[in-house]
């Protein structure tokens, strides 16, 4: 799976340019490529901010004709299974997107794993290890631990500690 994040830098927010932040997801799982996009809405009284689902494209632009003939064709059975996967994807969407990091995430280049692992660190691997559980893996610390490029046990341990602070279902 290759996830990009994508938001908007300083200038563009004040060119007045699209100010959503994009999570774009790229897997076999999916006909077409699929990018999520929120809003960050801060409350000025507490400084706490939430990030808000405000859209999803399914596909990508055409620029050429050479790319509009290669493209899938977009089934309704593709649609479905898009959409009935779409709470795990804005879920996993807004644990990518809580980092806004500036280059593309991919499976070898996830968010560097922190020194002291925080609970951002745990909601993150929480909500992968949910999305790939829900998605039918068999083995989702496995398919962690290769995302991540650490061993399983490694990744087993942040699945144990995150199911600890109770952000997964034991």
């Amino acid at each position: 799976m290759q996830i990009r994040v994508s938001g908007p830098g300083g200038a563009a927010k004040r060119a007045g340019s699209d100010l959503r932040t994009t999570v774009t997801y790229r897997d076999d799982s999916l006909p077409l490529p699929l990018s999520i996009h929120f809003v960050r809405l801060v409350d000025d009284e507490t400084g706490e901010h939430e990030l808000r689902n405000v859209g999803v494209e399914l596909g990508e632009e055409l620029r050429d004709e050479e790319s509009a003939l290669a493209a899938p064709e977009l089934t309704a059975v593709a649609l479905r299974r898009v959409v009935e996967r779409y709470p795990h994807w804005v879920e996993l969407a807004r644990a990518h997107a809580t980092f806004n990091l500036d280059e593309p995430l991919t499976d070898h280049t996830r968010r560097p794993k922190p020194a002291r692992l925080d609970p951002d660190w745990y909601r993150m691997i929480a909500s992968e290890y949910r999305h790939h559980r829900d998605d039918g893996d068999p083995a989702p610390i496995t398919t962690i631990a290769r995302s991540h490029g650490v061993t399983p046990s490694a990744a087993s341990r942040w699945v144990k500690s995150a199911k600890g602070l109770g952000l997964i279902d034991a």
